[in-house]
């Protein structure tokens, strides 16, 4: 700037903007301390007094508690992550195996089933509507000689028994006594252990359990919290190799590569008692469990390019937590004190004759006092008066002040509601209330494609592999890369206004911007069993005489309503002078 001027001419003077009026030192910025270190060093430093504020806060601040439970229904909900799988046949083959041919013959019979409805009911042969040799073969040869013979199944085809087969075995898997390498959480479980896990530490580490051993399917997952990967240990090692806060990389020709394996602290008799287990081996390297690479799934969200181990997700949020969190109960003792209004009882004439000792002393009478009660009132010693405070508090300006402090609380919070975690609905409006839930749904699917393809997806090609392994799951292992088709759905949520939803999510399907699949996958339902359903529903009705419009067709409940809007308007209304 300096050089400008004097080339120019000009004089600098301080009128003159520029980044140093930003990074100005000294005056309004004395108290902000600069810090050039890196994301790795800064949390290398503050990792464990991090963690440990805020697990106090998760365990004692009811703010925190409420948003850990509206993270788990945002993210996971009742049914956790929906699993669906997309197997298509890729060649055209002959089917021989008893098992696929039941499950094919299942599968086609209750299509069959709603095709002869549905050609009936529009007065064509079902013959225009068999779509699969296999239908035909039934109907001609009945199921036992089609469960003894062959079927046939084409190329784009779904593979109905892989389908199955895989989706029941994942389901199945998810029990407690299978996923869990204890025995005893079921899957939803540590779906949710894991993920405020890592808001509350920073990362999480998931470890694959691979061996016939542990339950049939071959396979389980052990939660490790974060302090079990030992920050401290840091070196170079003479493989080349770097350990940077217990995780080793690989070195290439770029710097810092791929992980190769974690280091773990070795669990040591007693280390129940600490929260961090075998303390007093911190970086020495001596006594860790070195655990490949392919065991880990490293449950991290990183914010920074050069990150190893990110910090908590909440950080920072918890000065103004802890500050708030005490201001609220320094209100509620001093609205608990001006409330009693206890009375105290005291004497300042002197005793005849005078003292015969040391007078009391202030200190020892403050001592026999007891808490102050409502309406309660109290004796002095002699010598010894009361100075009354009250407080008058909590003073008008309290609820505005916790709300101003709620709504940055949550800002720090990803995923969270200001609304919800201060269960301050009063003041809100329609549109606001949309906007803002609009703003939570993305923050919330943004997080659910983290924990889907840093978690669930690894998880479940660990387990596929181990399933068709140990054969759990009949298929052969050599088809794997056929049969890992998975497709992952979380959750989704009920608009406010469902009537504005529907008609939109139509418009959208009937103007080709969407699909009728994925409307339902929004909805966190899958359309083939909502089409089979609707259909069987249809059926029932009529087996029982009861017609579909009067029951089910919304157009006719529209009718039925406006029909009773009209009756309620021609009803006479009561005379005013007579009631």
């Amino acid at each position: 700037m300096a050089f400008l001027s004097r080339l120019f001419g000009k004089k600098e003077t301080d009128s003159q903007r520029s980044y140093r009026e930003v990074v100005a030192l000294g005056g309004q910025n004395s108290d902000w301390v600069l810090s050039s270190l890196s994301e790795d060093s800064d949390v290398w430093q503050n990792a464990y007094a991090l963690t440990a504020r805020v697990r106090d806060l998760f365990k004692t601040n009811t703010t925190y508690i409420k948003y850990r439970e509206l993270l788990w229904a945002n993210i996971f909900g009742e049914g956790g992550i929906m699993l669906r799988m997309k197997i298509k046949e890729q060649e055209n083959r002959v089917v021989y195996s008893a098992d696929e041919k039941s499950a094919l013959v299942k599968h086609e019979a209750r299509i069959n089933r709603v095709r002869e409805w549905a050609a009936k009911q529009s007065g064509n042969s079902p013959e225009q509507y068999r779509a699969f040799v296999l239908a035909d073969e039934i109907e001609s040869r009945g199921i036992d000689s089609v469960l003894r013979g062959s079927a046939s199944v084409s190329i784009g085809q779904p593979d109905i028994y892989a389908n199955l087969s895989t989706e029941n075995g994942y389901n199945e898997w998810k029990r407690a006594q299978y996923c869990d390498v204890r025995g005893r959480r079921p899957y939803n479980a540590l779906c949710q252990l894991r993920l405020i896990s890592a808001v509350r530490d920073g990362d999480h580490f998931i470890r694959h359990i691979r061996s016939p051993k542990v339950n049939k399917f071959g396979y389980a997952i052990q939660l490790i919290n974060a302090e079990w990967v030992d920050r401290f240990y840091n070196a170079q090692l003479a493989n080349g190799n770097v350990v940077i806060m217990g995780i080793e990389y690989k070195m290439n020709g770029w710097g810092i590569g791929h992980p190769v394996a974690f280091h773990f602290i070795k669990r040591q008799p007693n280390d129940w008692q600490f929260s961090n287990g075998g303390m007093w081996n911190f970086g020495s390297g001596t006594l860790h469990e070195r655990v490949d690479a392919s065991e880990i799934i490293h449950y991290a969200r990183p914010v920074d390019a050069d990150a190893t181990r990110p910090a908590p997700w909440v950080a920072s949020t918890i000065p103004k937590a802890r500050q708030l969190d005490q201001y609220e109960l320094a209100e509620v003792i001093a609205a608990r004190a001006g409330a009693c209004k206890t009375g105290w009882l005291y004497s300042d004439m002197v005793p005849e004759g005078g003292f015969a000792g040391d007078p009391p002393s202030p200190t020892d009478a403050s001592r026999r006092l007891n808490p102050v009660e409502p309406g309660g009132i109290q004796g002095l010693p002699f010598g010894v008066k009361y100075q009354g405070d009250d407080p008058k508090h909590p003073n008008g300006n309290f609820e505005t002040f916790r709300k101003g402090m709620v709504r940055s609380l949550t800002a720090g919070m990803p995923g969270g509601d200001y609304n919800i975690l201060a269960s301050d609905l009063e003041n809100i409006n329609f549109s606001a209330g949309r906007l803002g839930r609009l703003d939570t749904n993305e923050t919330s699917m943004l997080i659910q494609r983290f924990d889907i393809d840093t978690a669930e997806r690894p998880i479940f090609e660990a387990w596929l592999e181990m399933a068709l392994i140990t054969g759990a799951v009949p298929l052969p292992f050599a088809k794997f890369n056929k049969f890992n088709k998975p497709v992952f759905q979380g959750r989704r949520w009920k608009q406010v206004d469902e009537v504005k939803a529907i008609n939109a999510a139509a418009l959208r399907v009937a103007n080709n911007m969407s699909s009728l699949s994925r409307e339902n996958a929004d909805l966190s339902q899958d359309f083939e069993e909502i089409v089979f359903e609707r259909a069987e529903e249809k059926m029932l009705l009529e087996s029982l005489d009861l017609p579909f419009e009067q029951t089910c067709d919304p157009r006719a409940a529209a009718e039925t309503q406006k029909e009773a809007g009209k009756t309620e308007t021609e009803k006479p209304k009561p005379d005013k002078k007579q009631s």
